[in-house]
C-alpha cells in the first residue's frame, strides 16, 4: 500500500498497473465485503485478495512482526530492476530468442488466447521464420502470428544467466 492509501497492483497476465482499491468490480461487487477477488480491468484476470483472507492476513502479520523484531529484513537498499529498451515483436530476427515483457492494447479475450498459448510477460520465445508469416516458439509449441499483434507484443533479449563452465574452481 502506497503513502496515498492506494493499493497498486500489477496484473500478473497482462502486466496492466491499476490500483485495486478503486476497481468498480471489487468496491461493488454483490458479495460485498465478502468478496475475496480482484479483477485487472484490462483483460479481466482474477486474483486473490490476500488481504481479506485468513490465511493473509495472519501471513502478513507474521512477516510483519519478524521484520520489526529485525529478521528477514535486507541489507542496503532494495534492488531496483535495470530499465531495459524494449522492441516489438515484429523486429526480431529469426533464430533469436526474446523475452515478452508486455502486451499492448489488446483485448481481454486475445490476452487470454495467447496466455492459453503462454505468451505472457515473462516468457520465454523464440523467432522460428518471418516468411511468409512469423513463427514463434513457446517451450513445444509453434505458433504463428498477424503483424497486428507482433506490433503489440513488447520483447528484450533476455536477461544474462550466470553459467558456470564445467570443471571451472569455485
Amino acid at each position: 500500500m502506497s503513502r496515498s492509501g492506494r493499493r497498486e497492483m500489477r496484473c500478473g497476465l497482462c502486466g496492466h498497473r491499476f490500483d485495486a482499491a478503486s476497481l468498480a468490480c471489487h468496491s461493488a461487487c454483490p458479495l460485498g465485503a465478502h468478496c475475496n477477488l480482484i479483477c485487472c480491468p484490462n483483460c479481466g484476470f482474477q486474483v486473490v485478495d490476500a488481504t481479506k483472507t485468513r490465511l493473509g492476513g495472519w501471513l502478513s502479520r507474521v512477516v510483519h512482526t519478524r521484520r520489526s523484531e529485525g529478521e528477514a529484513r535486507p541489507a542496503g537498499p532494495p534492488a531496483q530492476p535495470v530499465p531495459r529498451e524494449t522492441i516489438p515483436l515484429s523486429h526480431v530476427l529469426p533464430g533469436r530468442e526474446v523475452q515478452i515483457v508486455a502486451l499492448r492494447e489488446m483485448s481481454g479475450p486475445r490476452i487470454s488466447r495467447l496466455g492459453a498459448f503462454g505468451l505472457v510477460p515473462g516468457s520465454r520465445i523464440e523467432v522460428v521464420q518471418r516468411r511468409p508469416a512469423l513463427v514463434v516458439r513457446v517451450g513445444e509449441t509453434e505458433i504463428a502470428l498477424s503483424v497486428e499483434i507482433l506490433e503489440r507484443i513488447e520483447v528484450v533479449p533476455p536477461a544474462p544467466e550466470i553459467r558456470r563452465a564445467v570443471g571451472e574452481g569455485a
